[in-house]
């Protein structure tokens, strides 16, 4: 804050400004950085999780298709022998749940009325079942029979409890006419254990998952896995194809699945790039400050802190060049150099900036008092140019100068000012000659001094 009281008002609005930027450039920038390599880290999750979804939509075709192709080889046996019963049939299920992964049961309902399930231990409610009983399953069996051809339903609710994908088979007598239904076999296929050996529960943990297509409907199905939302904010999907329709996958981002070393990236890269940041704009600021001091020593008189000569010469410059009006006042201390012999330059520096001090109190705040060697100095008064307005600002300075004798290390001196004045245009309409005019009227007021006190010396 000592500094910055140092600059002028459009110094100090330049700085903040570029301070501003400084600060708006970095944030942008180290946010920019941050969010192009947490896109970059998101954009390769989803690229390795779009890979995983591939891979659980063929382990799901793969799975639910062998397990059906496996089962239909019963279907085909009472096709080609009607007449066979559960104990012919119970010996084919064994040995077909020898090779099956996923399959839950096995259910053969003649005429549509289920008399046979393997394994029967946890399914026996199912025996003696009418599926005409049941119009969700039975529209199933329905439209297999219809098609005649495999038709994958559900998940549906079971009579035993629990959900399942069921494979209905239609089941013909006479093929290829298919005139004469049988009845159906149901292959029911434990949807979670399939789900957990495709890798879809898998999946689930590490983003949001949802499946549709109830019935083998696709994209007009039902949701039966997960959210409808996740439809709508999915970034990869997979199309499941099933014996009959298909199945839909879609898969999003969970919510904070941001991993902890991501987390860590971006707390490095934003304490790396605001300290950078940080350095940067200090640098900035000490630059900017050491090219204002340095402007400022060279138009300062470092011993006042009254502007210097080289900064009098470019305002005298400025307001000729504007056309303004103005005066000056050419000041000069009387008897300065036998104050310097007599007491020292100490007490010389001393009485000069008391000299400083003096003739700013009683100015206006856009009048400008100057320093331009030694014992003389200027003051710089626009809009002034009549003759009783600076008669009244010599007045008072005069009163500043009487009302106290200036006293320092003991020593008590009374201060006396040479003055002389010019104004522009109306003593010269150029600044040499203007300063020339002030110079002459302070040494003649000078000498009409030295007169005065030769003059008192000789009458006493």
């Amino acid at each position: 804050m000592k500094y910055f009281r140092l600059l002028n008002t459009k110094n100090k609005l330049l700085l903040s400004v570029a301070v501003l930027l400084i600060i708006t450039s970095t944030t942008v920038l180290v946010e920019y950085l941050n969010h192009n390599f947490q896109n970059s880290i998101k954009l390769h999750r989803q690229q390795q999780l779009s890979q995983q979804l591939s891979l659980v939509r063929a382990n799901l075709e793969s799975e639910l298709n062998a397990n059906i192709f496996l089962a239909d080889s019963l279907a085909t046996i009472i096709t080609v022998n009607p007449q066979s019963g559960p104990q012919e049939w119970e010996k084919l299920a064994e040995t077909l749940f020898l090779k099956a992964s996923s399959i839950r049961n096995i259910a053969i309902a003649p005429n549509n009325i289920v008399n046979f399930v393997y394994p029967l231990a946890g399914n026996e409610a199912v025996i003696g079942l009418d599926y005409r009983t049941l119009p969700e399953q039975f529209l199933t069996v329905e439209l297999a029979r219809q098609r005649q051809e495999i038709f994958i339903a559900g998940p549906l609710a079971l009579i035993q409890g629990g959900n399942a994908v069921i494979a209905r088979m239609p089941v013909f007598t006479n093929p290829p006419l298919n005139t004469q239904y049988w009845g159906t076999c149901s292959v029911v296929v434990d949807i979670d254990k399939l789900f957990t050996l495709a890798g879809v529960t898998a999946l689930a943990s590490q983003g949001k998952l949802a499946i549709r297509g109830k019935n083998g409907a696709g994209d007009q199905g039902d949701v039966f896995y997960g959210e409808q939302e996740i439809f709508e904010q999915a970034f990869a999907t997979e199309t499941i194809r099933l014996l009959s329709g298909s199945w839909v996958l879609a898969l999003a981002e969970a919510p904070g699945s941001i991993l902890p070393e991501n987390q860590w990236f971006t707390i490095i890269v934003r304490l790396i790039g605001y300290t950078i940041g940080s350095l940067l704009l200090l640098v900035f600021v000490s630059l900017f400050y050491g090219f204002q001091l340095a402007q400022l020593n060279a138009l300062q008189d470092p011993l006042t802190l009254l502007p210097n000569r080289r900064f009098t010469m470019q305002l005298l410059e400025k307001l000729v060049k504007s056309g303004s009006k103005f005066s000056i006042l050419n000041l000069d201390v009387d008897n300065f150099k036998q104050v310097n012999d007599s007491y020292g330059h100490a007490v010389g520096d001393s009485l000069l900036q008391e000299v400083a001090k003096r003739l700013r109190e009683p100015l206006r705040s856009y009048d400008t008092v100057c320093r331009l060697s030694g014992d003389e100095f200027l003051i710089v008064l626009p809009r002034v140019t009549r003759e009783r307005d600076i008669e009244s600002i010599l007045n008072k300075l005069k009163g500043k100068f009487q009302e106290t004798d200036f006293q320092t290390k003991g020593i008590n001196l009374k201060i006396a000012l040479s003055i002389g004045f010019a104004s522009y245009p109306e003593d010269a309409q150029d600044l040499e000659s203007l300063l020339h005019h002030a110079d002459l009227a302070m040494y003649k007021q000078k000498e009409q001094h030295k007169m005065a006190k030769t003059k008192d010396h000789t009458q006493s």
